[in-house]
């Protein structure tokens, strides 16, 4: 009995797949395997569009005209989820020539939902150059004062692997600034087309 256990186990010793592995292997026959993908390069992206401002609300229907450069992700992670909590960093602009301009600065994290479809949400810091003051014009919001906070939400289509194009909803909040009666910071919808580089 004892000499039919020592056999299994020496069976179980030289079938096992590091004893397997430290086996030769035939001549011309590399052990080393390249990854089946290519991992991830890093791009720049930058994006330019147009936005209506602020439906619904003072300053509204004014066109807005916007561009922002976006960084590569510091680095990437396997799980296409787990790599959306790596954010990219971004640098932008909005600007009108009747109403609120503003620039910023933040974080975006995009989601890829399919190979060409992908979902975005930033949020950084913003200063703009809106009215403050107690006196504002009726066509004019009143922010209350010159900083705040941008956030944003895009849907993404990439049309090839430079050029896409992204529907935003972006928000400036200048809350704690202006009174709870008063119109806040402004709101655009707009479309970008984006361009990696």
């Amino acid at each position: 009995m004892v000499r039919v256990a020592l056999l299994l186990l020496a069976g179980l010793l030289t079938s096992w797949p590091p004893a397997a592995q430290a086996q030769g292997l035939p001549a011309g026959v590399s052990s080393y395997a390249p990854a089946s993908e290519p991992s991830p390069t890093l791009s720049w992206e930058a994006r330019v569009g147009t936005a209506v401002a602020n439906p619904g609300g003072r300053e509204s229907g004014l066109l807005n005209f916007s561009g922002e450069i976006a960084t590569p992700r510091p680095f990437t992670l396997a799980d296409r989820f787990a790599n959306a909590i790596v954010p990219r960093f971004h640098l932008g602009a909005s600007a009108n020539f009747n109403g609120t301009r503003y620039a910023y600065a933040g974080a975006t994290w995009t989601v890829d939902l399919s190979k060409t479809v992908f979902v975005e949400a930033s949020l950084g810091a913003a200063v703009n150059d809106g009215k403050t003051g107690a006196v504002i014009p009726q066509d004019r919001l009143n922010l209350g004062c010159n900083t705040g906070t941008r956030e944003a939400a895009a849907l993404g289509v990439r049309l090839n692997d430079r050029w896409s194009l992204v529907a935003t909803l972006e928000h400036f909040s200048t809350a704690g600034c202006s009174d709870r009666n008063q119109p806040r910071g402004p709101a655009n919808v707009g479309a970008r087309l984006g361009y990696t580089f």
